[in-house]
């Protein structure tokens, strides 16, 4: 009997021994997959709005504009509701290799994202005016970053082409940076008409993976040069580049009020030249960028409610 008792005993704790162990074996396995399992950084541009954080916004399942509701249709609300993923896992900075063109809205991606790939004047559109302005990633898993690239549809494009590589201008590459949930980048806007593209992305230092967004701008109601060239006449600064002076010229029909500021490549107002009403007539303005660094800058002239920017070069 003693015999038996202690062989059920033994085999009692035995078994509560496995038991345990199994349980406490499984909950390290649980907590050793949490910790190690990777976080995948995703974001697009809230500001101006994105093609699919608008749709997103809209509300996936009953979206208002013409092109999200089309997109909707042809993809599904999942692309949607994943409208921070729009993105290339091995870019590595080589864009042109994954994302074709016709193709840059979607990231490359037409079988998911390929309603952000329409070609039409529909999509809503935030509006701007040529000059200083700021673009905004979120970021809602935020990772080390290489830079972010901005870009702007040529001035000869139009909302009925497809976009393009060719069809874009480099505004800004930002400099490497740590990980934000939220990214300001400024920008100098330049002169246009009627809907442009702003095409953003963000390519990560910790990963080959890179991000895409598309965000519809509209210049509205901003005048051309053509339109205003009998009111005034902006050259170009001279020379330029420049060592550490550099000449701006420009002629007044009329009396105007007259603004022109400088700027660096990274939106930060440098100088202020001009702020006050002039009288018609030929006019010139220096500006010593002694204490500056070699770089880019930019001035920005303002008249009335036309705003026009251009860029010079500093140079030691």
């Amino acid at each position: 009997m003693k015999k038996k008792e202690l062989e059920r005993r033994t085999s009692k704790s035995i078994s509560f021994g496995l038991k345990e162990w199994k349980w406490s074996n499984l909950f390290c396995i649980i907590l050793l997959i949490t910790i190690i399992q990777p976080t995948f950084p995703h974001g697009t541009v809230t500001s101006p709005v994105s093609r699919i954080y608008n749709c997103w916004q809209e509300n996936p399942q009953n979206p208002e504009s013409p092109p999200c509701i089309a997109a909707v249709i042809s993809h599904g609300t999942q692309p949607l509701y994943d409208w921070n993923e729009i993105n290339q896992a091995n870019a590595n900075g080589e864009h042109e290799l994954y994302v074709f063109d016709g193709n840059l809205a979607s990231g490359g991606r037409p079988e998911k994202y390929g309603g952000m790939d329409q070609i039409t004047t529909e999509w809503v559109a935030t509006p701007v005016s040529p000059g200083p302005f700021t673009i905004t990633w979120t970021n809602t898993a935020p990772h080390a970053t290489e830079y972010y690239d901005v870009y702007i549809t040529k001035e000869s494009w139009t909302s009925g082409q497809p976009l393009t590589w060719d069809s874009l201008e480099l505004l800004v590459r930002t400099s490497p940076s740590s990980a934000a949930s939220s990214v300001d980048i400024p920008v100098i806007l330049p002169v246009r008409t009627g809907k442009h593209v702003i095409y953003s992305i963000w390519q990560r230092s910790d990963s080959p993976e890179a991000f895409y967004s598309t965000s519809d701008i509209d210049f509205d109601g901003v005048l051309s040069i053509d339109d205003l060239s009998t009111d005034f006449n902006l050259s170009h600064n001279y020379p330029n580049p420049f060592n550490s002076k550099t000449i701006i010229g420009y002629r007044l029909e009329n009396n105007a009020f007259v603004t022109i500021n400088i700027y660096d490549v990274f939106g930060k107002k440098v100088s202020t030249l001009v702020n006050r009403n002039q009288s018609s007539g030929e006019h010139e303005v220096t500006f010593n960028g002694e204490n500056l660094s070699t770089g880019v800058y930019f001035y920005v002239f303002q008249i009335g409610s036309y705003i026009e920017a251009r860029r010079m070069i500093l140079q030691r």
